[in-house]
């Protein structure tokens, strides 16, 4: 059985988060455990009101539990409710930890109008504290099976030592092409690189890929290119220092970028993690 932790405010925006989650799983035995955290200014100054907080947390996780079942019934999965006057972030570095976690999935706001952070600073915060998968979910995001999934990298990693089972296991649950994609900035392949193009290609073979290069001035910008001539239902990154996702993730502004995350978004921890028995 697998593990999915489930960050909530009680917003429509991470409600949409977890119905997705259900969805992705809902033919596989999964615990979720649904994650209240209470820890914010007015707390820090009325810590008197511990036993407020905490009781209208547990109702709101209970009221949230309870539309889940009433949309989403299923025999498959079971619910854990649990409220923590604890930051996101550490809470996530501590469960993770304890529990094995075996994927994260929370809403993020997203960009707009080119002129806000990428991600909310919750998502920020728990993506960089994460040491395992992490699936966000931009605010108003429909459901879609992730038949086409695209997996841009640096080609800079060694793919024989790091181990892309989680991602594996989405692939082979719903039969999908991995759009390999890698940004030139007009340089050609060397030769760790094409090792590592190597190493990826052979290890989805079975599966089926597509490897795709452009040559732009951006990352961003080449992702946008390339979805307009191959739409895909999810976007996978590897967070480490050999690769461009510090970029993408926690640049302090978007007017330059072209690109907007629309769609559900996975990041990959950049070192390698247990795998749990589903």
């Amino acid at each position: 059985m697998r593990t999915v932790l489930l960050p909530t405010d009680f917003s429509e925006n991470s409600y949409n988060a977890i119905k997705y989650a259900m969805q992705l799983f809902k033919n596989s035995r999964t615990k979720f455990i649904l994650l209240n955290t209470l820890y914010n200014a007015d707390f820090i100054i009325y810590s008197s009101l511990y036993g407020v907080y905490k009781e209208n947390s547990t109702k709101n996780l209970s009221r949230f539990l309870r539309r889940i079942e009433e949309d989403l019934p299923n025999k498959y999965h079971e619910f854990e409710l649990v409220s923590t006057f604890k930051m996101l972030h550490e809470e996530i570095k501590e469960r993770v930890a304890q529990q094995e976690i075996d994927l994260i999935v929370m809403g993020t706001e997203g960009a707009q109008d080119g002129s806000e952070l990428i991600f909310g600073t919750n998502t920020v915060h728990a993506i960089k504290a994460a040491k395992c998968p992490l699936l966000a979910i931009p605010a108003g995001a429909a459901y879609l099976e992730p038949k086409n999934i695209l997996f841009p990298n640096d080609l800079k990693l060694d793919f024989e030592a790091y181990n892309l089972w989680f991602l594996k296991s989405i692939i082979d649950q719903f039969k999908s092409t991995v759009h390999i994609l890698n940004v030139s900035f007009g340089k050609d392949l060397d030769e760790n690189q094409e090792k590592s193009k190597q190493a990826l290609q052979e290890y989805f073979d079975e599966n089926g890929y597509v490897f795709g290069r452009i040559n732009r001035d951006s990352v961003m910008e080449a992702l946008k290119e390339y979805q307009k001539q191959n739409p895909v239902e999810m976007l996978v990154m590897i967070k480490n220092k050999h690769t461009f996702i510090e970029k993408l993730l926690f640049s302090s502004l978007v007017h330059e970028v072209a690109y907007n995350v629309k769609i559900p978004f996975l990041v990959l921890p950049s070192e390698n993690y247990k795998r749990q028995e589903f």
